[in-house]
């Protein structure tokens, strides 16, 4: 152990008998190691620790008082964070001894056979262990990655190349080789290679060729490693236009003349003077120069770079035509291309010596890549971590608000029941209720937008929706609205509020375009998509919502960006419409797509997957009122436990459950309610059903402490109730632990259907 790793070893020891604390403690003090010691008497308490902070070794009694035996090791195995750990016992057990350090124990250690001398000795050898156990771990991934290169290369490589045993069986070739051996490559493993190798060496051989021609190949051989035996790399080359006339040589001219035109980077050749002797398009699209013309101009003439650190003009590139060493300017990041009368391009410039056999130079090739697209690249990977970030803020945002909306909503429920509707506060109390409904359509436009609106799907036509949106959004404007469509048009699969919510969105946008009047074409219709006509939609049936404006149109440079997370062209606009309603479609796994024309209007065009189930009746309208139809809300008896996080929201859900008739207790989180419902299950006075708030910031949420109750209870009744999650417990609530789904914010009405629905299921206990 090297003296960094025999100094400051921050040791986190499990035991809960003091007195072998203490013996711990005094051989580790005269074991000589400079340590900090952590103590837990329980693994509960060494899993809090270890969730807090990381340790150099942990030291173990398997007998504590919470947990015992091997299962104690796994479970700070599972919390550790590739910490050293020696397992420390009373008992001298070697079949027991086996099990620990195939568990992941770096020693076992007796306690009775125990000094600071063998626990020094132990320490030492199990870091050291853990060490090399690490570093050959490490060479065999790396090994394992060489390799995985090396194929790569292979395959990429235009040479012949061949894996031989010492025997000479073939065990791995590229496309090349079995190109060239004119066979299939599958065919060709196991065979045995028919030419004498010899490793360091080039030797010259004819094959025959097509038509009954003959080729002159270069066959070299090499010794490797190759899938952890010793191998020879054979090397085929074909050499016969190298020993072909003039003229063979001047077709070979010729094809590299057609090779530089198709390469994608710019390569300009340059002779020793330094004049150009040719340019490739690329390189005439990126310096603006045609080949005739640039052909015998110095290459200070046809290249000027910027450095783009300094903003300064580099020196003369023809200067680097001294040197006879290949030369990458800024290989990191690139350089700015001068051209004329255009912007300059970033770029990455390479520039090479072209040597004879003889190595006598008689000229450069200048390479030049083009860096923008891999710029534009960075910049994307950038603004998609802002956006995550973002979007997370949104969804904490949301979460929190949708919340406070759902206690303010609880509260005037419960006050609304019991004032009669001539009361002098009725009609203030309604239109709380109303302006907190509606306050909820930003919470969504958070919530989709933090990819945490997870949409209720169900299948229907929304012709109605549309209907109905359009007469809410345009009521009192000067704008009118036209719906076309055909007799029948096919269901969808979707959240209607979701859906509704998009529609508005792209209502507003269209009427505020609109200032002095106009019409809103919205035309539906049944589509089949055919493969990559529309990019990000697959092949398929969708149904299409058209939305149709006559205003003032979108510029072109803000197309792009009109679905960017607050991007906002008005003055009071906060950005978020359209970027929400971009999230809810394409949760929907549809796409929404834009054009427009300035001062002739724009056109949001909306396809939604056909459904394969039969469609619900239309959606209701969305303003009735029901909440004081005390007649439709079910009351009952029983005991309810009520699980939320937030005090406020948790006390308005009681006070609703009351009313309704049923007792009620609370819990904060899911481990508290946990408690509760299995305390009240054994002193013989259970509870009906429980309502679970799914999402509970830094705690158990409803989700996870509901799959741990029917375990332990199969006939548990639980509602969940959320607002944001991320899960698809509330549109799919079929496959979880819950009977019933009540989404925040709601009132009286939703929360007395639910148990009701939830305690018609309930069936005797034994």
């Amino acid at each position: 152990m090297s003296k960094a790793q025999e100094h400051d070893l921050n040791i986190l020891l499990f035991e809960d008998n003091q007195a072998d604390a203490n013996i711990v403690t005094e051989y580790l003090k005269d074991s000589e190691l400079t340590h900090q010691l952590t103590i837990a008497r329980r693994l509960s308490d060494g899993a809090r620790i270890l969730k807090k902070q990381s340790f150099d070794l942990i030291i173990l009694e398997l007998s504590l008082p919470d947990s015992k035996g091997i299962n104690t090791l796994e479970a700070v195995r599972e919390l550790s964070d590739n910490e050293v750990i020696i397992v420390l016992t009373a008992a001298k057990n070697e079949k027991f001894s086996l099990q620990a350090l195939k568990t992941g124990a770096q020693d076992y250690l007796i306690k009775n056979t125990l000094s600071s001398e063998v626990l020094r000795r132990a320490i030492r050898y199990a870091i050291e262990r853990t060490k090399l156990i690490k570093e050959i771990e490490a060479s065999a991934v790396e090994m394992k990655h060489r390799e995985i290169l090396l194929r790569r290369i292979f395959d990429a490589n235009t040479d012949a190349m061949l894996i031989l045993t010492p025997e000479y069986e073939i065990k791995f070739l590229n496309p090349a080789a079995g190109q060239l051996l004119e066979a299939d490559i599958d065919s060709l493993i196991g065979e045995t290679f028919p030419f004498e190798l010899e490793s360091g060496k080039t030797t010259e051989l004819e094959i025959p060729g097509p038509k009954d021609t003959t080729r002159l190949m270069a066959l070299s051989a090499v010794d490797l490693i190759w899938e952890g035996a010793s191998a020879r790399l054979a090397t085929l080359r074909d050499i016969t236009l190298h020993r072909k006339t003039e003229r063979d040589l001047k077709r070979e001219k010729e094809r590299l003349s057609v090779t530089l035109d198709s390469i994608a980077d710019a390569v300009i050749a340059v002779d020793k003077h330094g004049n150009l002797e040719r340019i490739n398009p690329e390189a005439t699209r990126m310096t603006g120069i045609t080949n005739d013309v640039a052909i015998g101009q110095p290459l200070a003439n046809i290249l000027r770079f910027k450095d783009p650190t300094t903003g300064k003009v580099i020196i003369d590139p023809s200067q680097v035509l001294l040197s006879r060493t290949p030369t990458i300017i800024h290989p990191e990041l690139g350089i700015q291309l001068l051209r004329r009368n255009e912007d300059p391009l970033l770029v990455n410039a390479e520039m090479r010596p072209i040597l004879d056999e003889d190595k006598g130079h008689y000229g450069w090739v200048v390479v030049l890549r083009d860096m923008t697209s891999l710029k534009r690249a960075e910049e994307e990977l950038y603004k998609s971590e802002k956006l995550q970030s973002i979007s997370l803020l949104a969804g904490g945002i949301a979460h929190d608000f949708n919340n406070i909306l759902s206690a303010i909503l609880g509260n005037i429920s419960v006050v609304r029941v019991d004032i009669a509707d001539d009361h002098k506060h009725a009609s203030k109390l309604l239109a709380a209720e109303k302006a907190a409904l509606q306050a909820t359509s930003l919470t969504q436009q958070l919530l989709t937008f933090s990819k945490g609106g997870t949409p209720l799907f169900e299948s229907t036509t929304i012709t109605q929706l549309v209907k109905d949106c359009a007469q809410f959004i345009l009521r009192g404007s000067n704008v009118r609205c036209e719906i076309q469509q055909p007799d029948e048009i096919w269901a969808v699969d979707v959240d209607k509020g979701q859906i509704a919510q998009v529609l508005n969105n792209l209502l507003i946008n269209a009427d505020q375009a609109m200032p002095e009047g106009g019409v809103i074409d919205i035309n539906i219709r049944n589509t089949k998509i055919d493969t990559n006509e529309i990019q990000g939609l697959k092949q398929g049936n969708y149904l299409s919502i058209k939305v149709t404006d006559q205003g003032i149109g979108i510029v072109p440079e803000n197309l792009t960006r009109i679905f960017d997370p607050y991007f906002t062209t008005k003055e009071n606009g906060n950005g978020l419409g359209l970027a929400s309603s971009y999230s809810i479609i394409k949760n929907h796994k549809g796409i929404i797509i834009v054009e427009s024309v300035i001062d002739s209007g724009s056109t949001f065009t909306i396809y939604l997957p056909k459904s394969n189930v039969e469609s619900t009746p239309p959606l209701e309208d969305p303003s009735h009122d029901d909440s004081k139809k005390n007649h439709s809300i079910q009351a009952g008896h029983g005991r309810i436990l009520v699980m939320d996080d937030m005090e406020a929201m948790m006390m308005v859900a009681g006070e609703i459950i009351s009313m309704l008739g049923y007792e009620v207790e609370y819990a904060t989180n899911g481990h508290e309610a946990i408690d509760i419902y299995k305390t009240a299950n054994e002193n013989g006075n259970p509870f009906d059903a429980v309502v679970f708030d799914l999402t509970v910031p830094g705690g158990m949420g409803g989700e996870e402490a509901a799959e741990i109750l029917v375990k332990y209870d199969p006939k548990l009744l639980a509602i969940a109730s959320s607002g944001y999650t991320t899960t698809n417990v509330m549109s799919d609530y079929e496959n979880s632990p819950f009977s019933a789904v009540v989404p925040k914010p709601y009132r009286i009405k939703e929360m007395s259907d639910a148990l009701s629905t939830v305690l018609s299921k309930k069936s005797p206990r034994k």
